[in-house]
């Protein structure tokens, strides 16, 4: 189960380019370099900025918790 991102990360760039960013929740092990594959289940919300790192830091782990909530379904 992941919380994935698809954007440009507009809290740090202003014209950034797109980037898919997968979260994978309650694991921890390196992955760098590895293949993966993803299926989309639900989308939880749009991209926004941030005005600062601990908001969007805080909003990651919201989006977590909402990832699953949605898989728990």
């Amino acid at each position: 189960m992941a919380s994935i991102s698809i954007g440009r990360r507009p809290t740090f760039y202003e014209d950034g380019d797109v980037l898919v960013e997968a979260y994978l929740c309650d694991f921890d092990a390196e992955l760098y370099g590895e293949r993966g594959r993803l299926s989309f289940v639900a989308r939880l919300r749009g991209e926004e900025r941030f005005d600062s790192v601990g908001a969007l830091v805080r909003q990651i782990a919201r989006d977590v918790e909402a990832t699953k909530a949605v898989v728990a379904r």
